[in-house]
């Protein structure tokens, strides 16, 4: 069992309580809100009657145009044109569950639409991300003067010489994406990218689903204005794609600010209405319905971060990222099913691939002589699990992280292709940018990048990549930070129906996610029943504790290493969570342990 977290400290950090306004208690006796949800509410800033609603209630009405996004009208038109005339299509995606979900977006709008648009999805080891040239000339019209049309999904931003290549082959090109874009700007013929300087959109923020779902929503208004609807072609209804929306954006893990939050939200409830096929068969094989197919509790986003947004990815991972379209595009549950088992057998799969890769990883950092500014490993790891494995690192060891796996190009020379996750306040992408000259390829945002280096410039990359994260580091050993929502003993929040009625009120914060985070809360008279290790490994712990007159059940997961420390103190303080646990078609309410603190610990805070 590896003894991790408790090498490091981590510093609890209580949120300041703020007072609820006049508006929010008024809701709060209209709505008979608890008043721990009260306390969180106000917390998140919400004290007049109309941020409530909006944060309550989003309506797709209040979402900004289609059209106030830069680039759009070009790429409406390209693309409106390319309907009207019959124009093959092509959509070029990205091998995530970002790449995947917008790309299914796409091709089922434009079968609404009556069109076939083709699509593709590159191989993560054999091509890599982005466009690739060989791959576009074999899909590139016969001949360069008939026109095609190429559109990309999370990707194309930085692939300048790539789109070049593309036009000279035939094909128009709309770049759809939310990376950020290069200096050097791009020759695409249109570009719908919310990051552009020159975009006044109100967020720069959307995952690249929620960019190719505008692109749907600009095509629809331009034919609308062409009079390409009539009685007997009627216009799509884009609210069912954002079931797709809400899987892609809380799976890349961008802010859910005003705009996200919308499209999540009601994404999630077209989720629960299980009209895609692809979706109901994955929530099927998940244990998310019951005997009769239908859905035990509400659909959170913990449902879609952990369990179906894995199962998309392990798709592009493992195999061929084409499945997970191909599952998403389904058009009965006959056809889906099978697709759902092969994508959760490939999870399964990589789940023992990952944690095999982060014992050995875990090892070759533990042999490191000193922790420098950044972490860098290297190995014979699978290319398809390294960015897991750079997360796990980083919450691990509380450094940014770059996990490079070992391979061979076609002439033979070794080529190390790196996946980094970053901390708050270490923009990873700006540190790549300062030395992109040790480089063979790189992209992505702060908190995430990949790069491609080769054997040749690899040391010299290491060395590099340190000083520059070290320009932004702060000095010091590194400090893991907890933030604690609030101070709230676990009889204020489970009842001894076992705290339904909370955990209900809590999914009307939902969605969940960076810039409105799951609570977390502290107890300190906490007094333990019985604990004991769970896992192949021991790493996790199954809790049961005192609370309200009866036994509440627990989880820690990754918290093993405390057994032996809890058998002799059973009155820790612990930072938790309230956990929704599904079992034989009931749902129940339990604690899920985030951190431990022992006596000796608060008292030397």
């Amino acid at each position: 069992m590896l003894n991790i977290d408790k090498n490091l400290h981590t510093e609890w950090r209580i949120t300041p309580q703020v007072e609820p306004s006049y508006d929010l208690q008024q809701t709060a006796k209209k709505k008979n809100l608890h008043p721990v949800i009260v306390k969180l509410l106000a917390q998140r800033g919400l004290h007049d009657q109309k941020a409530i609603e909006e944060f309550l209630e989003p309506k797709l009405a209040d979402l900004p145009h289609p059209l106030e996004m830069g680039g759009m009208k070009e790429a409406a038109a390209l693309a409106g044109q390319a309907v009207l005339a019959g124009a093959p299509i092509l959509i070029w995606g990205d091998y995530d569950v970002d790449g995947t979900t917008g790309t299914a977006l796409l091709v089922s709008f434009f079968q609404e639409l009556g069109i076939h648009a083709t699509y593709i999805i590159p191989n993560r080891i054999t091509h890599g991300y982005g466009l690739h040239i060989d791959l576009l000339r074999s899909l590139a019209p016969s001949k360069p003067e008939q026109k095609a049309l190429l559109i990309t999904v999370d990707c194309g931003i930085s692939a300048s010489e790539e789109i070049i290549a593309a036009q000279k082959m035939g094909f128009q090109v709309i770049v759809t994406d939310h990376h950020e874009p290069p200096a050097g700007g791009s020759s695409a013929d249109a570009i719908v990218n919310p990051k552009q300087s020159t975009c006044t959109f109100p967020t720069e923020e959307l995952a690249g689903v929620g960019v190719a779902f505008y692109l749907a929503c600009g095509i629809r208004q331009y034919l609308r204005v062409e009079g390409f609807f009539n009685e007997k072609r009627r216009e799509p209804d884009v609210r069912n794609l954002l079931d797709l929306v809400a899987l892609g954006t809380i799976a890349d893990m961008v802010p859910l600010g005003k705009v996200n939050r919308t499209l999540v939200k009601e994404g999630m409830r077209m989720i629960e209405q299980q009209k895609r096929p692809g979706i109901k068969a994955m929530l099927a094989i998940a244990g998310l319905l019951n005997s009769k197919k239908n859905l035990i509790s509400a659909v959170s986003s913990e449902d879609i971060g952990f369990t179906l947004a894995p199962m998309i990815n392990a798709a592009g991972r493992l195999a061929d990222a084409a499945l997970a379209v191909q599952l998403l595009l389904s058009q009965d549950l006959a056809e889906a099913m099978p697709l759902a088992q092969e994508l959760l057998a490939l999870n399964n799969s990589r789940k023992k691939i990952g944690q095999d890769v982060y014992l050995r990883a875990v090892t070759l950092r533990n042999k490191k002589s000193e922790m420098s500014n950044c972490l860098i490993l290297n190995g014979d790891f699978h290319h398809g699990v390294i960015g897991i494995v750079a997360s796990r690192l980083v919450e691990a060891f509380h450094v940014p992280t770059i996990l490079f796996a070992q391979e061979k190009d076609l002439q033979g020379k070794m080529v190390f292709k790196g996946s980094g996750r970053s901390v708050p306040g270490v923009n990873i992408h700006a540190a790549l940018e300062s030395c992109a000259e040790t480089m063979i390829r790189y992209g992505g945002h702060a908190m995430a990048a990949g790069m491609s280096v080769s054997g040749e410039l690899f040391d010299l990359f290491c060395t590099r990549i340190n000083e520059e994260i070290g320009k932004q580091v702060q000095d010091g050993n590194p400090v893991a930070t907890l933030t604690i929502d609030l101070e709230a003993e676990m009889d204020e929040i489970f009842s001894p129906g076992g705290g339904r009625q909370f955990g209900e009120q809590l999914q009307l914060l939902e969605p969940f996610g960076p810039g409105n985070r799951n609570p977390v809360f502290s107890a300190k008279r906490v007094r333990l029943v019985e604990v004991k290790p769970i896992g192949v490994d021991k790493t996790h712990l199954k809790v049961s504790f005192q609370c309200n007159g009866a036994v509440q059940k627990g989880v820690g997961f990754g918290l093993g290493s405390y057994l032996s420390d809890l058998s002799q103190d059973n009155k820790p303080a612990i930072a938790y969570s309230p956990m929704a646990n599904r079992y034989r078609d009931t749902l129940s309410w339990e604690v899920r342990m985030i951190g431990i603190q022992f006596q000796q610990e608060l008292e030397g805070q």
